[in-house]
């Protein structure tokens, strides 16, 4: 029930709707009881009995005094007036949806249906008691709820049944079924939360295009809605569409109404610097999210991720490895791809590098594809293949044997394997291939070498080098 309760809150403070039947309007009565039971004045009791005396046949204002008394938990009074306006006028259905929504805090699911069911039966006209009822048993019986509302549709076919199925799927969490009922609706007819609801569904589905197409939509008819102008800009963010991107950044932070801007925010932005090479901005928005996202453990790591790249493509060797050292140490579970980045970060720093400079790299990038063939087994011929080609790098001639252990060990770790990937059939090539040409021409021991040669021929025959090493060819 507490899953109902919550589905349901927002609807409990909502005024009651008018009832099918012609009634005298008390609107300015309603309105000024509800004031007063909400305030809890010392003189409540004898302003409520004056309203009462003068409106004891008023069905529509006795269940509005009940459900201000709802409003304010108090229960007894709330059931207390809502069963006056019943034995006052049986057929009032916004009675019973009164007294179905006190059951519904009273966290009686099977009551507050019931309720719901007698608000249909005795005023099928009022829309109230078919989307109570659908919303009380949207969780346990989606179908029965949606049965419901298309008994409504039946009774009412000017209502507007697949924006209440939709916004009923939306607060069950089945994004699906919330994007087909909202897909039916004529967007002009959305209000600004059913219209963040699909655009973030499809947002949520990776769907940017869908959820751009809703969100800019809804910029037009809600041009100042903080969650539409958010929604926009991390989908043109998502579409790589940048200076839109901006545009809609600029829309959420300085031109929204309540906008609250969170560290999602921020990092969004830093994905658009990034995207725009304009790395200092990128750096700055992406340390806002660190610094704003205590909550938010995800969008920190994230943006520290992300914060390690920019400084990498500014040259900024020091601060990339110092914020992805960061990223480590914070991240709960770290993965062989998060170590293998940090090798490649340096890997292709020495790539700008000359002379010793570009050897320091190198070797530290080694050491880091060292510690993950030790700490991750399952991928160790990849690193040991990455191990051999800085050993390559580092001696290109071959004349010192550098890449051979590191080869061999691929070697030991794939030969014997019953089935490899096509991936691991080309780390073994390569370590064949290597080994081949270390003994053939650097140890000039052509029998051992031809083994290799032989063994990248079992693996792929059309292997050029391997016949021409062999004599099976001339070359070109």
């Amino acid at each position: 029930m507490k899953a109902i309760k919550y589905l349901l809150i927002g609807m409990l403070t909502t005024v009651v709707s008018a009832p099918a039947m012609a009634q005298e309007d008390h609107s300015a009565v309603i309105n000024q009881i509800t004031k007063v039971i909400k305030a809890k004045g010392a003189n409540v009791e004898s302003e409520v009995k004056n309203v009462v005396k003068a409106n004891k046949k008023n069905a529509d204002v006795l269940t509005a005094i009940g459900r201000a008394y709802l409003q304010v938990k108090d229960l007894d009074n709330a059931k207390k007036y809502a069963d006056m306006a019943v034995a006052r006028n049986k057929n009032f259905g916004d009675a019973y949806v009164l007294l179905g929504d006190i059951e519904v805090l009273n966290d009686d699911g099977g009551a507050a249906s019931s309720w719901f069911q007698n608000a249909i039966l005795f005023d099928p006209q009022n829309p109230e008691g078919y989307i109570r009822y659908a919303q009380v048993n949207s969780k346990a019986s989606p179908a029965n709820a949606i049965q419901t509302l298309e008994k409504l549709r039946q009774a009412r076919p000017d209502y507007p049944v697949d924006l209440i199925a939709a916004d009923i799927y939306q607060g069950a969490h089945n994004m699906d079924k919330a994007i087909e009922y909202y897909s039916k609706v004529d967007k002009s007819k959305m209000e600004a939360p059913q219209l963040v609801n699909l655009a973030m569904d499809y947002y949520l589905k990776g769907d940017f295009n869908k959820s751009l197409e809703t969100s800019t939509f809804g910029n037009q008819k809600f041009p100042r809605n903080a969650a539409l102008n958010r929604i926009s800009f991390w989908d043109y963010t998502n579409l790589k569409d940048y200076d839109k991107a901006i545009q809609y950044a600029e829309r959420l932070y300085t031109a929204s109404d309540s906008a609250k801007i969170t560290s999602k925010d921020h990092l969004h932005y830093g994905y658009v610097y990034l995207g725009k090479e304009d790395m200092a901005n990128a750096i700055a928005k992406f340390q806002q999210a660190i610094d704003e996202g205590e909550e938010y453990p995800d969008d920190r790591l994230d943006a520290m991720k992300n914060m390690a790249q920019a400084y990498q493509k500014q040259g900024d060797i020091a601060n990339a490895v110092a914020v992805y050292d960061r990223y480590l140490k914070a991240k709960p579970e770290i993965t062989a791809a998060d170590m293998g980045t940090l090798a490649t970060m340096w890997q292709n720093h020495a790539k700008t590098l000359e002379g010793d400079a570009k050897k320091e790299a190198q070797l530290k990038a080694d050491a880091v594809w060292g510690e993950i063939a030790e700490k991750f087994p399952s991928v160790a011929h990849v690193a040991y293949n990455n191990r051999a080609r800085i050993a390559v790098s580092l001696d290109p001639e071959s004349t010192e044997g550098l890449a051979k252990p590191f080869y061999e060990k691929v070697v030991e770790l794939l030969a014997n394997k019953t089935e490899r990937a096509a991936n691991e059939n080309k780390y073994l090539v390569d370590a064949y291939h290597y080994l081949g040409a270390y003994y053939t021409i650097v140890a000039n021991d052509k029998e051992q070498g031809n083994v290799y040669w032989n063994k990248i021929l079992e693996i792929n025959p059309d292997h050029k080098q391997a016949q021409i090493a062999l004599g099976l060819i001339q070359p070109e």
